[in-house]
């Protein structure tokens, strides 16, 4: 089972239309079908009632959706997560004070916009650290 079967699974579920399943998902019909067809068989029991053009959910149908949606939102946190874990990390700037207030401010101020999560702390020069940081 794969999560291009399970997006498949949910998105038919919900539409109880295996076209417009296709059409969504820019799939040929017959490969939605393949999809379908190949979970119930990985699964070992029908999801789906075929009555006709119509398709229904089975018992068994309306369980998997519940357990097909938590993996899918699962897979979707954790792809955003670690794409978090991408734009995140420290960055330590060293100047002069008065390079800090005047030049460095307004381009920090303009990247902690870009960049929501960033941190910002100052700690300015002392005798015993002249290269201090203002952020």
């Amino acid at each position: 089972m794969d999560i291009k079967q399970l997006t498949t699974f949910q998105e038919a579920a919900e539409s109880l239309n295996l076209t417009q399943t296709a059409k969504k998902l820019k799939y040929s019909q017959s490969n939605v079908t393949a999809q379908i067809k190949g979970l119930e068989q990985e699964l070992g029991i029908p999801l789906f009632e075929r009555l006709g053009k119509r398709i229904h959910l089975t018992d068994s149908g309306h369980t998997f959706k519940r357990y097909a949606d938590q993996m899918i939102a699962t897979n979707r946190e954790a792809k955003l997560a670690l794409h978090e874990d991408e734009s995140s990390g420290t960055i330590i700037v060293g100047a002069q004070e008065s390079q800090c207030t005047y030049r460095l401010m307004p381009i920090l101020k303009s990247f902690k916009k870009a960049i929501q999560k960033s941190k910002s702390f100052s700690n300015p020069p002392t005798p015993t650290n002249e290269q201090g940081s203002k952020l």
